[in-house]
């Protein structure tokens, strides 16, 4: 038989729950309903009374957002802490996510601390959340691209005629890096309707960054790119990007993968622009129209700068789809990123300098 004083902690205990869960069910129903100030008091109680951490969670939330109550980041922190420091395995390293965010800076300067940022990405990330994983490693190692000498693509061949050799090395080049340019087409949804809304090219430059241009992400909507080897696309071939800032000025934009699982293959090996010289052999891989991976070839026209940025004039074509993509020597090494082409009386065509990006990426 049992004690009578379990049987009222048994009872105490489903009563709790029950209430819990009446009166989160009253607080979404209100957020439904568009009355944010209704739902935010239903969750706060739920938060106070129950230590339901789900409210605790979405209490952060609201007061980070203002929504429902006045934005109060202080509170949101708070929360944020209660429901990270609790056993649940939904909601602590959620929580922790989100703290990460704010220390990163996310949500202004002000509140912006590296190491608790550091503490919160890897203390969700051992809780088995990919996505902590991945912006544990973005703090650790900002993106970059690397200055470093390449040997010669395709090796040493003098037994082989100047012509062919030269094939070779572009064939080697394009085998080499072709793999890290992605085909980027950015789509939004008007009418109910989801359409292309611009077309280019991206070059990655580690596991899960890639670099483009500005004006192809201006307009907003949502980056993707399809990295099928064959003529099937699967699930998994699909890629989706998120913008994490862009530079007008320099024509530049920052795009990560949404997905923590996937990866990129990616080029980080760049020249310096004062080391350029006009007439030299360059290569551009972009899509250019559309066509996934394409290789055209020219010559470095010249050097110039347009509102203080470098840009290298090329032969070599930039034409709708090529903007983004790589611009490189005959060595493989990065130079810039295609940014546009001009049909004037010829062709005309221009890459952003490695240097700006390297720039660009350490801001």
């Amino acid at each position: 038989m049992k004690r009578p004083w379990l049987i009222l902690f048994f009872l105490l205990l489903g009563g709790c729950q029950m209430a819990e869960e009446a009166r989160l069910q009253e607080a979404y129903n209100a957020e439904r309903q568009g009355d944010d100030a209704r739902a935010f008091q239903q969750y706060l109680r739920a938060a106070q009374i129950q230590a339901s951490p789900r409210a605790q969670f979405v209490v952060a939330g609201m007061y980070l957002e203002g929504r429902g109550t006045e934005r109060d980041m202080e509170q949101a922190i708070l929360w944020y802490g209660r429901a990270a420091g609790g056993p649940d395995p939904v909601w602590s390293p959620q929580a922790h996510l989100r703290l990460g965010g704010i220390y990163q800076g996310e949500h202004g300067a002000a509140y912006q601390h590296r190491q608790k940022a550091l503490a919160h990405y890897r203390a969700c990330a051992d809780q088995g959340l990919a996505e902590c994983g991945r912006a544990l490693a973005r703090l650790a190692d900002p993106p970059s691209l690397v200055a470093a000498p390449v040997q010669a693509v395709g090796g040493a061949a003098p037994a082989l005629p100047q012509e062919e050799s030269a094939s070779q090395a572009a064939i080697a080049l394009y085998e080499r890096h072709k793999s890290s340019i992605y085909k980027i087409t950015v789509y939004e949804q008007r009418s109910g309707e989801i359409r292309p809304l611009s077309l280019g090219s991206a070059i990655a430059i580690d596991k899960f960054r890639a670099v483009t241009n500005h004006h192809l992400v201006v307009g907003g909507g949502v980056p993707v790119s399809i990295d099928a080897g064959g003529e099937a696309v699967r699930e998994s071939d699909v890629l989706l990007w998120r913008v994490v800032r862009t530079d007008p000025v320099r024509d530049l934009a920052l795009l990560e993968l949404v997905e923590p699982s996937q990866e990129l293959v990616f080029t980080r090996g760049i020249r310096a622009y004062d080391s350029i010289r006009v007439g030299e052999r360059v290569f551009a891989i972009g899509a250019p129209a559309g066509f996934d991976k394409t290789l055209t070839e020219g010559i470095v026209s010249a050097l110039r700068r347009e509102q203080g940025v470098r840009l290298i004039q090329t032969t070599a074509p930039v034409t709708y789809g090529s903007s983004g993509g790589a611009l490189f020597d005959a060595e493989g090494r990065l130079l810039g990123i295609t940014t546009k082409g001009v049909q004037a009386g010829g062709h005309f065509n221009f890459a952003i300098a490695a240097d700006e990006v390297q720039a660009f990426l350490a801001e």
